[in-house]
């Protein structure tokens, strides 16, 4: 957090410097890449990188991980200051003299070049080079969004090179007003008496995210809105365009997928909306993609296999909160994901429903469960945590006691996993403003556990309306990429909602 920003500053200077725009688009990718979600690379390498390490070479994998936990903990007075205590990793074992930092520092880059002069490691623990970055543009677009001071970019990235694309509204004092203005409407939509008023509010910041961003980068890739009303994902002989958004920052706090102007006329020819002109996935790093692509490959079969099978996790009612509470739309999820996978294994509190056995759905039961399925889908409350991250989680049944958080994911690693659909409150967002650059959220741990393709959302949604989006979604999935699915089943409820933005812009998908 003390440091947050600082790659944010990097690329727009590199973005403001006289080299030509393709030179400097590339370089700014890759200090982007380099410096935001820290966190993420890290535990990624720990999945990718390290793994084959470790089979190839084990003695070499413990000591690069040894003294990686030596650095991160040793305090550092500027001088090197000697280690005081060990680490965890070396606790019941006899005290070292621990060496100061610069040792440490020396020894670990001399490792690290024995490691990399290993066949197969000549790139161990460094970020992605250019052309690794562009070929996750092969199926579509990926538009990286900076903020720093007065500059705001665009980074548009397609197999050939990055095109970079000035956007002089995008300030950061002007993004912090709009995801204050949004939140605080958010925050209004639980009233009747101001639910209407917020909506417009809601509306307005998505005009203005259309205005400043997404509309100059969608005219930019030549996305027209479909002919005679159809909107994007509608015509699945003729797909629309793929885009990958990786927002980065406090405008990850906002849903990007779902500016414009949505009271333009439904046959306008030219409607100012994304979701009729692009089919919008999420993701926060281009490496993050990457690794998801590299294990829905794993996987093999997709998510919409009529050969998979679910674990749905569904909580009605939630020990410790009041009635009002109550997610009675939760069966309506439980049935359409029956009625695609009858063989699919639900864990629901006893009692709750007739059909199905009660078995209580705490956390160690669901994460025994997960290694066994390809699709895992979460019908209960979510949790977003205001200054630790790794503590947001889900609602399960012991969450007095043992809560399903961040942090209880990041040890899991699952092979053959596929979706995970968390139809629960805000699961796609980092409230730590100091920390959005980490993405340190419950999709960003399913997608590290292993799930490629990862569903969520952006604030608190409507139960009703989850439980209709949702029955959509799996209704379809059997026909279509998940991406596109989520989108037409968006369009479905904007339909019914048109003045509704609360109701149906915070759904994301993230991932492959």
């Amino acid at each position: 957090g003390g440091f947050a920003g600082l790659a944010r500053e990097a690329a727009a200077l590199v973005l403001a410097g006289p080299e030509a725009p393709d030179v400097r688009g590339l370089r700014a990718l890759r200090l982007l890449e380099t410096g935001r979600g820290l966190l993420l690379s890290r535990a990624l390498d720990t999945r990718s990188d390290l793994t084959d390490l470790k089979a190839a070479h084990p003695v070499l994998a413990d000591r690069y991980t040894e003294l990686r936990e030596l650095l991160d903990r040793a305090p550092d007075d500027g001088a090197g200051t000697v280690l005081t205590e060990p680490p965890e990793s070396l606790a019941g074992r006899p005290r070292p003299d621990l060496p100061d930092l610069h040792e440490l520092a020396v020894e670990m880059e001399n490792l690290l070049r024995e490691i990399r002069n290993r066949r197969n490691f000549s790139t161990f623990a460094l970020p992605p080079d250019a052309a690794e970055l562009l070929a996750e543009a092969a199926d579509g677009p990926l538009v990286v969004l900076n903020v720093a001071g007065t500059r705001g970019d665009a980074l548009i990235v397609r197999p050939d090179g990055v095109t970079p694309l000035h956007l002089p509204g995008l300030t950061t004092e002007k993004v912090a007003e709009q995801v204050t203005t949004f939140h605080e409407a958010l925050r209004r939509c639980g009233s009747k008496k101001d639910i209407l008023p917020a909506q417009r509010v809601l509306d307005g910041v998505l005009q203005w995210l259309w205005d400043t961003a997404a509309g100059p980068v969608l005219d930019a890739l030549g996305a027209r809105a479909r002919p005679s009303g159809r909107h994007a994902g509608d015509d699945r002989e003729n797909p629309a365009l793929r885009v990958w958004w990786v927002p980065g920052g406090p405008l990850a706090l906002l849903p990007l997928h779902a500016a414009g102007h949505h009271a333009d006329p439904p046959d306008a020819p030219e409607r100012r909306t994304v979701l009729d002109r692009v089919v919008s996935s999420c993701t926060p790093t281009v490496r993050a993609l990457r690794h998801a692509r590299e294990r829905a490959r794993a996987a093999g079969a997709p998510s919409h296999s009529a050969t998979a099978s679910a674990l749905v996790v569904a909580m009605p009612t939630t020990p410790g909160l009041p009635p009002d509470k109550d997610l009675k739309g939760v069966r309506k999820e439980v049935a359409a994901i029956r009625s695609v996978w009858p063989a699919s294994e639900i864990l629901m509190e006893a009692g709750a429903d007739a059909t199905v056995p009660g078995t209580p759905p705490t956390r160690d039961a669901v994460l025994a469960r997960l290694p066994h399925h390809p699709v895992a889908h979460f019908a209960c409350h979510g949790d977003s945590h205001p200054t630790d991250p790794s503590r947001s989680g889900l609602l399960l049944h012991d969450h007095a006691t043992g809560r399903l958080t961040v942090a209880a994911l990041r040890p899991v690693t699952l092979d053959g996993a596929q979706l995970a659909y968390l139809s629960a409150c805000r699961t796609a967002v980092s409230e730590a403003t100091e920390l959005t650059d980490e993405s340190i959220h419950l999709v960003s741990a399913m997608q590290l556990a292993g799930f490629p393709q990862v569903i969520g959302t952006l604030w608190q949604v409507a139960d009703t309306v989850a439980a209709d989006l949702a029955a959509e979604f799996y209704e379809q999935l059997t026909t279509d990429a998940a991406a596109a699915v989520l989108h037409r089943a968006t369009l479905g409820i904007r339909a019914r909602y048109p003045r509704f933005p609360y109701l149906w812009a915070a759904y994301l998908h993230s991932g492959g």
